[in-house]
């Protein structure tokens, strides 16, 4: 693959050496359409994980949930 110049004399007249050139912008704005659909789904995500954390602990009760091991604890009558 050839670029094309032939001396490095006149650099000034050089316009931009690599693919795509003035497309920049539409880079730019995929890149942040990007971004801001990964942190809705993410947002949206952790949402339904503390959802379902938040449920199974009302099930099983705050006092069975604080194991120091994370763990659900055991009635005493089951261990």
């Amino acid at each position: 693959m050839s670029t094309g110049l032939s001396d490095w004399v006149n650099l000034d007249n050089i316009g931009a050496f690599y693919p795509f050139a003035g497309a920049e912008w539409l880079l730019v704005l995929t890149a942040v359409i990007f971004w801001i659909w990964w942190h809705v789904k993410a947002i949206r995500q952790e949402n339904q994980e503390m959802e379902e954390a938040r449920k199974h602990f009302r099930k099983i009760g705050l006092d069975k949930a604080m194991d120091p091991k994370g763990k659900a604890r055991l009635p005493e009558n089951r261990k």
